[in-house]
């Protein structure tokens, strides 16, 4: 199953897009660029690593000539290339950064951190345990490579894979070696992670191979292990770090308006302020810091992308030229509105348009006389959107205001009829243009299949007459 699986990957590397290395984000989809790239990448290692080793040592294993037995061991020695597919595990890196920036949550990111900690600590227990299985057996995969002196007295030695044990005065004597094979896996990964810590009682090494093993291995786990504690708590209160930090800074923010008295609702307005600059990553966020060292150039071009975020949700952009958008965007401002700032005023000349991007808005009731707020189904995100449609006058339909801290993004009116007109003025010139040259291929073309002068007059005047019929 494992070699037609390894097959199946060579086959579809052949015939999968690669990213072209020369110019990022784009693909090479060529199959015979594809192939020239494989098999001068990744194929000699899948190729070796695919082979059936374990099925050619024992197609050539059937002879009892010494040269048999020596080819035999050096095919099950190979059984080893397959390990060197977990090469391609570099890839993961470039695909883990995608997929970071796909999930867009620094707590699930910080979780998975969590998880990749523990996962090292499983691999590494996991290929303890196969080694320790190894070196405790008679015959392995190692004692194939040696002499054959060697390997019998390496035999001939005591095992604690076939030590006898007992568990109980009345029981019967058993061996490791007799145990089924998920016991036995069990027992050298716990055995393991064991010695990670301390020494595990229940098998200790019985030959001098085996204590070299356990020795080395006590001097790596001892270092492995620190590592491991200390990326796991350091992973794990990085999940609630800036929540923590965010908390105690704010105690000291409280602590200094009790020093001077300061009254309830202006405490619960100030902590309500810095929660909402604490959620939109305006302040205690890792990326401000280095946002700021950007040039005045990438911090222009990073607001604007920002202003299109939030603009691009308005069908009167759609039609909009680069360069007119770019202008609004710039022209465009994103700010923090405390509770209660009166956006616009029912019966009043709107000359801006609001969009919300966080927080929430109330409308003004003028049947109940008190304010209403805007949830659910009823929630309102633009404030006099129609004012941008037309230069005439537009007249707000509504009166709204801020309910909560609010992340406004307010789009003039002017600015916006300004660059949306340019952008308007500069199709036309452009159809104008294109309509021009047009219609003189047009008379060109005619002139090409006249003979005389005369024939070529009647059909120019013609065609003046003809542009300047249609006003042109």
């Amino acid at each position: 199953f494992t070699t037609s699986v390894f097959f199946t990957d060579v086959f579809f590397s052949f015939n999968t897009a690669v990213e072209n290395p020369s110019e990022p984000g784009t693909w090479v989809q060529s199959r015979p660029r594809i192939a020239c790239m494989y098999l001068t990448g990744w194929f000699s290692i899948d190729f070796f690593s695919t082979i059936p080793y374990g099925r050619l040592a024992t197609a050539f294993g059937s002879g009892n000539s010494s040269g048999a037995v020596r080819l035999l061991k050096m095919l099950k020695f190979l059984r080893i290339m397959r390990l060197m597919r977990m090469l391609r595990m570099s890839k993961l890196r470039a695909v883990w950064e995608r997929v970071e920036v796909r999930i867009g949550s620094i707590a699930i990111i910080q979780s998975i951190m969590l998880m990749k900690v523990l996962l090292f600590v499983v691999a590494m227990c996991h290929w303890s345990a196969c080694l320790f299985w190894v070196i405790g057996r008679p015959e392995s995969l190692m004692t194939d490579l040696l002499p054959p002196d060697s390997a019998a007295d390496f035999a001939a030695l005591p095992h604690w894979t076939t030590l006898s044990r007992r568990d109980g005065a009345d029981q019967g004597e058993w061996t490791f070696e007799q145990k089924p094979m998920e016991e036995q896996y069990i027992f050298c990964f716990y055995w393991t992670l064991g010695v990670m810590r301390t020494m595990p009682a229940e098998v200790t090494p019985v030959n001098f191979p085996e204590r070299i093993f356990v020795l080395l291995f006590m001097f790596f786990a001892l270092s492995a292990f620190a590592v491991s504690v200390a990326s796991l708590t350091q992973a794990y209160f990085k999940i609630f770090e800036r929540g923590r930090t965010f908390n105690d800074e704010y105690f000291f923010v409280r602590m200094y308006l009790n020093r001077f008295g300061a009254q309830k609702p202006l405490e619960a307005r100030v902590k309500q302020f810095l929660a909402h600059l604490f959620d939109r990553r305006r302040i205690m966020a890792k990326e401000t810091n280095l946002m700021e060292k950007l040039p005045e150039v990438l911090k222009h071009d990073v607001q604007n992308m920002l202003v299109w975020h939030h603009l691009q949700k308005l069908q009167v952009v759609s039609d909009l030229g680069k360069g007119a958008i770019q202008e609004i965007c710039a022209a465009s401002t994103i700010a923090d509105h405390m509770p209660g700032v009166l956006l616009c005023s029912k019966g009043e000349v709107a000359e801006s348009t609001w969009l919300l991007c966080s927080g929430r808005l109330q409308i003004f009731d003028e049947t109940l006389d008190r304010w209403k707020s805007s949830t659910g189904k009823y929630r309102v995100t633009v404030v006099d959107y129609e004012t941008l449609s037309s230069p005439e006058p537009y007249r707000s339909t509504l009166t709204v205001s801020t309910a909560t801290v609010c992340e406004l993004l307010q789009i003039s009116k002017a600015t916006f009829l300004k660059f949306s007109g340019q952008h308007q003025e500069k199709i036309t010139r452009q159809w104008k243009k294109k309509h021009n040259q047009s219609n003189k291929s047009v008379i060109k073309v005619q002139f090409s299949g006249l003979e005389n002068t005369e024939e070529q007059n009647n059909v120019c005047a013609s065609a003046t007459a003809a542009v300047l019929m249609s006003g042109h």
